[in-house]
């Protein structure tokens, strides 16, 4: 796997999960067996800002607390850590939150949208289209299942549909 691309059926958003990132939530969710892990995701937006490009996929805080069927991520460090990546000579900042469902079928539940609303919500996250990627332990053909969507304040949760030719984004 070398990147995932996806859109919203009417193109209004999109995303480029890249190539570390990928490796990163791969290993993540392989070494976390049969228990939901997660972390944040971190990347920019494209010039016109309608695809998110994200860069990396964070482990799960130190005070985050898991079991087979659920997941709470902590904040331990995240802060320092963002405000690190906003300071880089490359900036990138937090676009998202990324979890991995200990299943061959992803399917998200109230709880994960629900926590993606406070988030759009939340002026500490400063993040109004904040991005739910979710992995399934089930693979098909070498690859892990993966749904994405986006979650803009004031509307229900978009998937953003896998596109068959990634394309890289003008950066900004």
């Amino acid at each position: 796997m070398t990147t995932w691309s996806g859109r919203t059926s009417d193109g209004t958003y999109g995303l480029l999960l890249e190539d570390p990132a990928l490796r990163d939530l791969d290993r993540m969710c392989r070494d976390t067996a049969a228990v939901e892990t997660g972390g944040v995701l971190i990347g920019r937006y494209s010039v016109d800002l309608a695809v998110a490009i994200v860069r990396e996929a964070t482990p799960p805080p130190s005070d985050s607390r898991r079991g087979h069927t659920w997941f709470e991520r902590g904040v331990a460090g995240l802060r320092e850590m963002l405000g690190r990546r906003w300071r880089a000579r490359e900036r990138t900042y937090y676009v998202g939150e990324w979890h991995f469902h200990p299943a061959s079928r992803v399917v998200p539940s109230s709880d994960d949208f629900s926590q993606m609303v406070q988030i759009a919500h939340a002026e500490e996250y400063d993040c109004k289209e904040p991005l739910l990627v979710i992995l399934g332990a089930g693979e098909s053909r070498g690859m892990r299942s993966l749904r994405a969507f986006v979650c803009p304040v004031g509307g229900s949760p978009l998937e953003l549909l896998p596109t068959k030719e990634p394309r890289e984004p003008v950066a900004s």
